[in-house]
């Protein structure tokens, strides 16, 4: 029998990856764009970066933190962090995680000319990667590795926006979707597109690579103004 992977999203690039029982949080985010996550119950957090979209530490206080690349085994896991460069130029860390049938990488704010930045045994790490988390714009770090599975980062859906965002924010977040958009374009790898804020991945079952986009976010994600921030908080 195959292990199959849960994932959950919560806009952005926060995954909550589920594997025998092991909550796996990626990339959180605080009150970026007055969006509010909550809190996330997890044991492990990868932090790729401590931008302001991606570091929001604070929402799973009893998971156990990694935000620095290295080589890692916790709770039966591979946890592989590899430092590069956004295209800004500052720091950002990929972070691979490994089962025995699972290889996650979220590639997150990698910027895409880092191709010779990788020694022989983080590029050997990033072939094994049979699911990625990948942002609009950088197709090309599928030069890396051949996922079985991609899923788009780095936005929030059109549900979210349509239902939570004020009309005179939407064009902000929608652009992101239409970059979205042009990326699957160029990709042009089969999507599947699900009807929900969460799925189920058994890689044994799947015979080519395709795209799975979730189409919802979390019901606890939230739109709040900053007024209403300092009430809740």
């Amino acid at each position: 029998m195959h292990e199959e992977l849960k994932i959950i999203w919560y806009g952005r690039c926060c995954f909550l990856a589920e594997i025998n029982g092991k909550r796996i949080l990626f990339d959180p985010y605080d009150r970026f764009c007055n969006i509010d996550i909550g809190l996330i119950d997890a044991e492990i957090l990868l932090v790729s970066s401590s931008w302001h979209d991606h570091g929001h530490i604070g929402c799973s206080p009893g998971a156990w933190i990694f935000s620095y690349a290295g080589i890692y085994e916790h709770q039966g896991l591979k946890i592989f962090g590899m430092e590069v460069k956004e295209e800004r130029g500052s720091p950002t860390v990929i972070f691979n995680v490994q089962t025995d049938n699972f290889s996650i990488t979220n590639f997150a704010d990698m910027g895409v000319y880092e191709k010779e930045v990788f020694n022989y045994e983080q590029k050997n790490i990033l072939k094994s990667t049979n699911i990625a988390f990948i942002r609009s714009g950088h197709e090309r770090v599928l030069e890396f590795c051949q996922p079985k599975i991609i899923i788009p980062e780095h936005y929030f859906p059109r549900s979210f926006i349509e239902e939570q965002i004020p009309q005179d924010k939407q064009n902000d977040f929608e652009n992101q979707n239409i970059e979205i958009d042009k990326m699957l374009d160029l990709l042009k790898f089969p999507i599947e597109e699900i009807d929900n804020y969460r799925c189920g991945i058994d890689l044994g079952s799947i015979p080519q690579t395709k795209v799975l986009k979730l189409l919802k976010v979390h019901p606890q994600v939230k739109f709040r103004q900053i007024e209403q921030f300092r009430k809740y908080w």
